[in-house]
């Protein structure tokens, strides 16, 4: 399948040039790291995972790009394996695309399809599912700051569809995790790791701050239990929390027990924005230990 764009010219410029130079602006951008990436040729390698936001880049480009760059310092990987939620939960619960490519007004990115299909063998509840992807956006937006930092870099593309903390959920999202960490561990491959998550939705901005940093404690923490239960405790509207959740139970069998925060701020701090009604935005980037690293 070639998985055409179901959101360019919405939640991003629909031309290349347009597309390019507004992701420069994002890179430049008060907001951003404030200045343009360029991808180390004799990186470390030891970055294993990335969360990232999803909206439209107006707002939620600038913190996507602190990741990018991140990326892009470290050297880019062969494959990033890219979970995001299903916003219309339409499908598998848990859904790949296992061939074929993603199209944008950049190109197109192939998928790894030696990986996705590994996954699949050694995680059942990944399921191969391409109507769950048509008119998906989470993964979509992340694909244009890979083309430009990691362009010859090819993805694993899944969507969550199942929300629900409960204890089969717990132990499907920790057996995906298992195998995960084994794709990732894999010294002969450069792969990472990356999820696609908004925070608090539509509330005012102090309160947003204050609840998404309930979840981001336990980002820091890579604690993946403990982010599933404030999240559904407090009613935190983390749209992406099951694939960041699976993310850090991934890590965490890494050895990784640290992440850092590299940005974080609302749609109410963005120029014209209305801070009655804000969604969070946070970008968190989760390094190989010394024993780990390259």
């Amino acid at each position: 399948m070639i998985r055409p764009p179901a959101v360019a010219g919405m939640f991003y410029a629909g031309t290349p040039a347009e597309l390019r130079e507004e992701i420069r602006e994002c890179f430049l951008s008060p907001l951003g790291p404030g200045r343009l990436p360029e991808t180390a040729s004799d990186g470390k390698h030891a970055l294993r995972g990335l969360m990232c936001p999803h909206a439209g880049y107006h707002y939620s480009g600038a913190a996507a790009a602190h990741a990018y760059a991140r990326l892009a310092e470290d050297g880019a990987p062969e494959t990033v394996i890219l979970m995001g939620p299903n916003h219309r939960a339409i499908g598998a619960p848990i859904a790949v695309v296992a061939s074929g490519a993603f199209k944008t007004p950049l190109g197109e990115v192939a998928v790894d399809t030696d990986v996705a299909r590994a996954l699949m063998a050694q995680s059942p509840v990944v399921r191969e599912d391409e109507n769950a992807h048509l008119p998906e956006h989470s993964l979509e937006v992340q694909l244009p700051f890979l083309q430009t930092v990691a362009p010859q870099a090819s993805i694993v593309p899944i969507v969550f569809g199942r929300v629900f903390y409960d204890r089969e959920t717990l132990r499907y999202l920790q057996d995906m995790a298992e195998a995960l960490a084994g794709l990732l561990n894999d010294r002969d491959h450069r792969r990472l790791l990356l999820a696609s998550t908004d925070l608090m939705h539509y509330v005012p901005r102090d309160e947003a701050y204050r609840m998404d940093e309930m979840a981001l404690q336990a980002v820091r923490d890579v604690d993946g239990e403990r982010l599933l239960d404030v999240v559904f405790r407090y009613d935190i509207s983390m749209c992406g929390v099951m694939p960041t959740a699976t993310m850090l139970f991934a890590l965490r069998r890494l050895g990784i027990t640290r992440g850092e925060v590299l940005c974080h701020y609302t749609s109410g701090d963005v120029p014209g924005g209305d801070t009655r009604h804000v969604v969070g935005y946070a970008s968190c980037a989760f390094y190989a230990t010394a024993q780990d690293g390259d």
